[in-house]
């Protein structure tokens, strides 16, 4: 994700939601395995009884980390969990409350804010920091790095791709997916009109920072626009390549061609996973790619191994996230709530990367560490799924 989007998500997401309104480690080989001896290995001189972290739901993640915290340091871990959504406001209800937060977690959407607000603790000085920083994808860099300091770890990074349903297409004899918008629409007509499909596109146009404003974002990219100048001045005025996409993208929807899924509206990345996996879409519009993880399921999916992962048309220009997590201000120790960030975000005390090799393996998630991106966590822990190669190659 460039330094343009980053940069003005937060700034800008309330006006672009107003316009879109009105418009098992030892197995894994790679720099990612354990390496003894490093500042992560190193107990924290001063004593705690309790650490706690405040994030957002993700499966049983937290149980199991938290687990392996208590064993390797002898100290419990606490945790407030609530929805994604529910999130920034619970966060932020706990600190002005004056609420001990160790550790918490962030979208790139409202980082900055919290950094701003004082919430956040830069890490650029703490013990193994350094060599975090050094391994940081780019995605992670632009996000962690707000006036020059680093504010966190990275929890789980994703690419937008495009799906493609390959039994229908070649029920239809299309050779190979769009390389074009044209060819796109021509696609999808043809579904239709050959009455395979009744609805052949299924977008990712929920409710949510990441659904609709993202789906219209990626496609604003990929055509050669951006919501928003160096300067912050917004791109969005008559004749700009966001106006013209969403009027675009609206089209499909609309009688003049009457392509896309209705319920693209209701789903968000995982629900719109689900429903395309019923069968019933050529296409699924830009989302995250670990949602393959779903769609070739044999235990979701009618379709499993069916879907493929698709680049986008032209340069393949696509954008892209890391969620990070961050030391609080309000942390009871600093050192030991650094520990404690490692172990969600950096490596637990054998070493490992444990975190984010386990989210890479068990759930396709994208890290914001080289060395893991780089490891067969990724590259035999996503084949289940999908073409690794081309995933990475659209990454």
């Amino acid at each position: 994700m460039t330094d343009d989007l980053m940069g003005k998500w937060e700034l800008s997401r309330r006006r672009v939601l107003g316009a879109a309104a009105g418009a098992g480690l030892a197995g894994w080989a790679g720099g990612a395995l354990g390496q003894s001896g490093g500042p992560w290995s190193v107990p924290p001189k001063s004593k705690v009884d309790r650490v706690n972290f405040v994030v957002w739901t993700y499966g049983d993640i937290y149980t199991k980390i938290a687990k392996q915290f208590e064993a390797d340091w002898g100290v419990k871990v606490d945790s407030t969990i609530s929805s994604f959504n529910d999130h920034p406001t619970k966060l932020a209800t706990m600190y002005a409350a004056g609420e001990k937060i160790d550790v918490s977690q962030s979208s790139p959407f409202s980082f900055t804010n919290f950094v701003n607000q004082g919430l956040a603790e830069p890490i650029d000085d703490l013990p193994g920091a350094a060599d975090y920083i050094k391994d940081f994808t780019p995605f992670t860099k632009q996000v962690a790095t707000i006036k020059g300091k680093t504010w966190g770890l990275p929890y789980f990074s994703a690419v937008w791709v495009w799906n493609y349903y390959a039994d229908m297409m070649e029920k239809l004899k299309i050779d190979k997916p769009f390389a074009t918008y044209d060819e796109f629409i021509e696609h999808c007509v043809k579904a239709k009109k050959d009455g395979v499909s009744r609805y052949p596109i299924m977008w990712v146009a929920g409710v949510g920072l990441e659904q609709l404003p993202g789906t219209w974002y990626q496609i604003t990219w990929n055509k050669g626009g951006t919501f928003f100048d160096k300067q912050g001045n917004h791109q969005l005025g008559p004749g700009s390549i966001a106006r013209e996409t969403l009027k675009w993208w609206a089209n499909t929807f609309e009688k003049g061609l009457d392509i896309a899924d209705p319920e693209s509206l209701k789903v968000q990345f995982v629900g719109s996973a689900k429903a395309f996996g019923a069968g019933k879409n050529l296409y699924r519009g830009p989302n995250h790619h670990y949602t393959l993880n779903i769609c070739n399921d044999p235990t979701q999916s009618p379709i499993a191994g069916k879907v493929k992962v698709h680049g986008s048309p032209g340069e393949g220009k696509t954008i892209g996230v890391t969620h990070v997590y961050f030391l609080c201000s309000a942390n009871r120790d600093k050192e030991w709530a650094w520990k404690l960030l490692q172990y969600l975000g950096g490596k637990t005390k054998d070493g490992n990367y444990t975190q984010a090799i386990n989210l890479a393996k068990d759930a396709m998630l994208g890290s914001g560490y080289t060395t893991v991106m780089q490891s067969d966590a990724v590259k035999q822990g996503w084949a289940p799924w999908g073409d690794v190669p081309a995933i990475l190659k659209i990454w």
